[in-house]
């Protein structure tokens, strides 16, 4: 089985690929796609993904790798390889996506059923996967970037699912925009890196950034340059991971993509795209163990994000905003971890977080719906859970406390307060604003939630089995926080609790909004002005201008008119073609598409042989 599993692990990434271009160019092409044949994909897909990764770590020891790579551009000596470059850390995070993946698609299957344009949807979902697992399993950073834009540029999509509505749409733009703060930093890293690789190291194949090298290409770049620009270096990774986790100051963005369908927030939200921030980190953590003061920053910006997030969920009305800040104040707890160079821990809160956040996003009613008793249940138990009282989350808590010294003790028991006042008090919000009924939900979401709960009791068992760990303060300040929430509900002042400061989120998303946007705006008048005072006066600049003006011209309407001309008659000519085609006749449909799927498959199986073969060939 384990062979069966490593021979195949290319179906992993391209198994979702194939799914995304079967469903997309069957819509292109016009032919229909029965929808139970495009769920079924999808599920098998995930499905997949959950079996190979789970399987994978399973046969994978902790020092074990595997790696196949080809030479994707080649410039001289210059080389940077496309593969896979596969190991636990790998394996951890891509089983939990394509878990998480999983049940939300299971989930969606009814919850999305009436929505227009599912296919849309689910072959996002799809794409989404594939851009992931292929970040998870990048062999080098350039790969790794790549991989990391199309993240942002496919969870752009899928906030942005319903573009129709203009405050969707501007979530998404916004999210979209910030998220290229992070990704600059990240690109500007790697060009610094491979360029002193490039120019210093005593091999030219360092310039690739190999994650196998990494190691040695941590201590030469320290070597070969001044100890501020390696500081640079590392604060632009550092900036890159603080962007996509939604660390403090950049944990705005994270409130807007609220805007997104329940089953897109849930997927987000819990282990992908707030994930790679943290996979960043653990994978450059030998850059960043040269510099015990990045480490330090890093622990500070995590218990930093933890409180500020944490006071900010605890007086929010709207449970996906309170949840939107919980996942930066849970991810600030995992960075903090890392900052104390405790991977172990930060891994066990990420799979915990993912599984509990997950399950409480798929039980949240909408906004004019009562409450079904069964998702009710549910997510009392994920708050609990989550604020460290029950399951896998007391177990990711007492672990992390068991590491700490007596001042981290301290810090961690006050955020375990906080945490078990948001979660519990908006739990009773949504109580009191929606009410509960007792009829019988939709089955299949309440199995897909009731799923993520018996998998983190799962967790919840091994974890205990395989750590050490004694029910310490912040077990008892948790509790300490759910009876001040109790006791104000008693009092009715539940509702009532109101900060502006932590209500609007420290005011960070207004000072981008203001501060940030006068000083673009200042900016872009400044070019302007020196456009049109300066260098439109200065004649030669004019005459230049005019004659670049002239062949534009030229190419647009001699060329590039005569090109469209062209290719709209030829389109003309294929739509006579598909005319003839249509004569109403459902058979002759089914056959186009039995025919139109097939070809696709055939295609991309040739392809997949192709590189496996190419692939062993290069091994």
């Amino acid at each position: 089985m384990g062979e069966l599993i490593s021979n195949n692990i290319y179906l992993i990434l391209l198994l979702p690929l194939w799914i995304f271009l079967i469903i997309m160019l069957g819509r292109f092409v016009s032919v229909y796609v029965n929808k139970s044949v495009i769920w079924g994909l999808s599920l098998f897909s995930a499905m997949l993904g959950c079996i190979a990764s789970l399987g994978l770590y399973k046969i994978f020891t902790p020092d074990m790798v595997f790696e196949n790579t080809i030479p994707f551009i080649k410039i001289n000596d210059f080389i940077i390889n496309f593969g896979i470059h596969i190991d636990r850390l790998s394996l951890i995070f891509t089983s939990v996506l394509f878990i998480i993946s999983f049940f939300v698609l299971l989930f969606s299957t009814t919850y999305m059923k009436n929505e227009k344009k599912q296919y849309r949807f689910y072959a996002l979902i799809n794409l989404f996967n594939f851009v992931t697992a292929t970040f998870f399993f990048s062999p080098n950073l350039f790969q790794a970037y790549v991989c990391w834009e199309l993240v942002g540029l496919v969870s752009y999509l899928l906030i942005g699912f319903e573009y129709s509505k203009s405050e969707k749409s501007l979530a998404s733009k916004k999210v979209f925009i910030i998220n290229r703060i992070g990704d600059t930093a990240f690109l500007a890293g790697i060009i610094m890196c491979s360029y002193l690789m490039y120019e210093y190291a005593p091999s030219k194949s360092l310039a690739g950034l190999e994650l196998f090298d990494i190691n040695t290409i941590s201590t030469l770049v320290s070597v070969y340059s001044p100890h501020t620009l390696y500081l640079i270096i590392c604060g632009l990774f550092i900036v890159a991971a603080m962007v996509k986790s939604a660390q403090f100051p950049f944990y705005s963005w994270l409130q807007d993509a609220m805007e997104a369908k329940l089953p897109v927030s849930a997927l987000l939200h819990s282990s992908t795209l707030v994930a790679l921030g943290v996979y960043l980190v653990i994978r450059i953590m030998p850059f960043l163990t040269l510099t015990p003061s990045i480490l330090k920053f890093i622990a500070i910006i995590g218990v930093l994000t933890a409180f500020v997030c944490s006071l900010s969920a605890s007086v929010q009305n709207h449970p996906k905003k309170a949840l939107a800040y919980s996942t930066s104040a849970q991810f600030g707890l995992i960075f903090f971890a890392l900052g104390i160079l405790n991977i172990k821990v930060a891994l066990i809160l990420f799979v915990t977080h993912a599984l509990i956040k997950s399950m409480l996003f798929l039980t949240l009613p909408d906004e004019k719906e009562k409450w079904n008793i069964l998702k009710f249940i549910l997510f009392a138990i994920g708050a609990l859970s989550l604020a460290g009282l029950l399951f896998s989350g007391l177990c990711a808590k007492e672990i992390l406390a068991f590491s700490l010294s007596l001042k981290g003790i301290f810090v961690l028991s006050a955020l375990s307060f906080i945490t078990s006042f948001y979660i519990l008090r908006i739990l009773i919000v949504i109580m009191k604003t929606n009410g509960i009924e007792k009829i019988n939900s939709k089955k299949i979401e309440t199995f897909s939630a009731f799923s993520l709960l018996f998998i983190n009791i799962l967790l919840y068992i091994y974890l205990r089995k395989t750590n050490s760990y004694h029910i310490s303060i912040p077990y008892f300040s948790a509790i300490l926080g759910m009876l001040f929430v109790l006791i104000l509900n008693i009092r009715n002042w539940i509702l009532k609790i109101s900060c502006p400061l932590f209500y609007n989120g420290f005011y960070i998303d207004k000072f981008y909004m203001t501060i940030i946007l006068w000083l673009y705006n200042k900016f872009a008048e400044s070019l302007a002005k020196f456009d049109t005072k300066i260098l439109g006066n200065y004649k030669p600049i004019i005459y230049v201008s005019k004659i670049g003006v002239n062949l534009i011209d030229f190419v647009e309407t001699k060329i590039m008119n005569g090109v469209v001309s062209e290719i709209t008659k030829s389109i003309k000519k294929l739509s006579e073609i598909d005319l003839k085609a249509q004569n109403g006749n459902i058979q002759r449909y089914n056959l186009y598409a039995f025919l139109i799927i097939t070809i696709i498959i055939t295609i991309l199986s040739i392809a997949y042989l192709t590189i496996i073969i190419n692939i062993k060939g290069v091994g």
